[in-house]
């Protein structure tokens, strides 16, 4: 049944034929893996912002390349999930921003889950956070500063993202195609 497919992109700079969850940068919202969007424009984004990022870091090596852009198509049946250990953040909770930050915080992965799927925590959620983590010096905070960094992060406006944080899970992924971006 169709219902049950998703298809999900993958912005990036790099070309690549298989997804190995070990290459994903660490410090990410739900750990070291793989990230997708729901949405190809979100993927577009993701993409341009992390050629931006990346040019400004080789410039500043003083080194400087034109980066590519691509954006991977994927195909993933849902009725694999039940497979998984999965997390799935409904909303931009408290459970949730506590979770961000002990992945932001680790260069290690803090959990065992082969999928999480959650809010994504964009530029501005970011700022906040790693401002957050600072000032907290490693100590989760009270619930009624977390409930008012919540709130400035405008939960209702942030896009869900997918994390596969297992190549087992990765494996589940289907390539459906990959666009080259100017």
């Amino acid at each position: 049944m169709k219902t049950d497919i998703l298809t999900l992109y993958h912005g990036t700079t790099h070309d690549f034929t298989e997804i190995d969850v070990q290459k994903g940068k660490p410090f990410k919202d739900f750990g070291q893996g793989f990230y997708l969007a729901g949405t190809y424009d979100r993927a577009v984004n993701i993409a341009r912002r992390n050629r931006k990022i990346e040019t400004d870091r080789l410039r500043a090596a003083g080194d400087w390349a034109e980066l590519p852009v691509f954006v991977y198509a994927y195909e993933f049946d849902l009725r694999e999930l039940e497979k998984l250990n999965v997390k799935r953040f409904a909303a931009a909770d408290r459970e949730w921003l506590k979770f961000i930050i002990q992945n932001r915080m680790s260069r290690t992965r803090r959990h065992d889950y082969d999928v999480v799927i959650g809010p994504t925590a964009n530029d501005d959620t970011r700022a906040s956070i790693r401002a957050v983590m600072n000032a907290a010096n490693g100590v989760i905070l009270s619930d009624a500063a977390l409930d008012l960094l919540i709130q400035m992060l405008e939960p209702d406006n942030l896009p869900e993202q997918y994390y596969f944080g297992t190549n087992k899970s990765a494996n589940l992924l289907e390539f459906k195609g990959r666009n080259e971006l100017k």
